[in-house]
């Protein structure tokens, strides 16, 4: 056989025809993301760990794929295969109708609280559903923190899943802020990494903290914070005031436990 007729047969044995193409498109992405890590959404960082994921509502055409940080959805495909070759024009991402989908996100390692959600998804732009760090699980930094208990004051019941926010003044109208939620049992740890030295005129920081929750919350349910309703809390120094917001003083490095007035714990009540 001639060098030739090998170069011929080497060559048709690697071309490949292109019967027919199947185009699929993802729908939409969740990006499950660390809400401690950043002030802003588009900041966060994304869990680097898988989360178990249970959706409770979801269009039946509608399949999903769970990995670490991410879940994609897209739509069972109603076109069918298309022959040959596909062109630019036909390889271009159709138009989604918006859907709904809602369920519950579980760390089974402990490191982050359980979070439901419900998120109208389509538009290819992706979503985020933020968790927050367990209290068991958070590591204590340089900068401090900010820890304790919170109960209904009422009854002394905890508050399971509330959403605490801390707005530390640390320039002329400078502020940063500061998320942690309760556990099952009503605990939290709010580190304060990103809390910057104090000037050298000053002492310390002041600071201003406000409470989201749910009466009646369940410590076996997970709760979506988009559900949060503004609870008012009792002042630190004054006995039975109670308000939105309430000051406090902060200082880089301190562990500071937070209490009401003659309390082991932070007293909240509806508004």
């Amino acid at each position: 056989m001639s060098e030739s007729s090998k170069q011929f047969e080497l060559a048709d044995a690697t071309h490949v025809r292109v019967l027919e193409t199947n185009i699929l498109h993802a729908s939409d992405v969740i990006y499950w993301l660390d809400a401690s890590s950043a002030n802003t959404v588009a900041a966060m960082s994304r869990i680097e760990h898988f989360l178990e994921l249970n959706i409770t509502q979801k269009p039946a055409a509608i399949k999903f794929l769970n990995a670490v940080g991410k879940t994609a959805f897209w739509m069972t495909p109603t076109q069918p295969m298309i022959a040959g070759v596909t062109t630019d024009a036909q390889r271009q991402r159709p138009a989604v109708a918006p859907f709904v989908i809602a369920g519950t996100v579980v760390d089974h390692t402990g490191r982050f609280n359980p979070a439901a959600f419900s998120l109208s998804l389509g538009s290819g732009n992706g979503s985020a559903v933020t968790l927050f760090p367990a209290a068991a699980a958070v590591r204590l930094s340089a900068g401090g923190a900010v820890q304790g208990h919170i109960a209904f004051a009422a009854d002394e019941a905890p508050l399971v899943w509330g959403l605490l926010t801390l707005t530390v003044t640390v320039g002329l109208a400078e502020t940063i802020q500061f998320r942690a939620q309760t556990d099952a049992k009503g605990d939290f740890v709010m580190p304060l990494k990103r809390l910057p030295p104090l000037p050298l005129s000053a002492t310390e920081y002041s600071a201003e903290l406000r409470i989201d929750g749910l009466a009646g919350a369940s410590a076996t349910v997970p709760i979506n914070v988009a559900d949060l309703e503004t609870l008012e809390l009792e002042s630190s120094s004054v006995q039975n005031d109670f308000a939105n917001i309430i000051p406090l003083t902060i200082r880089p490095g301190e562990i500071k436990r937070i209490t009401s007035f003659n309390k082991t714990f932070i007293a909240v009540r509806t508004a």
